[in-house]
């Protein structure tokens, strides 16, 4: 999802809810851990505490905005 999207998604929210908190899915798994083969349950519901801007060749060199948790 690019900015612009999220942040228009997010402006409809709070027009309809208010200024509410928002919380995501999280896990203390690494990314890869599917590919490992790794089936395990670790997930949990958290708030975002930073907006960090990555690139590396996970996603082909593009950026993109991660959430940490």
């Amino acid at each position: 999802m690019k900015i612009s999207d999220l942040i228009e998604r997010l402006q409809d929210i709070m027009g309809e809810e208010g200024d509410i908190e928002v919380t995501c899915t999280g896990s203390t798994l690494p990314d890869d851990h599917g590919k490992r083969g790794l089936i395990v349950g670790d997930v949990f519901e958290t708030t975002v505490e930073n907006l960090i801007v990555r690139q590396d060749d996970k996603y082909e060199g593009r950026k993109r905005v991660r959430l940490y948790l």
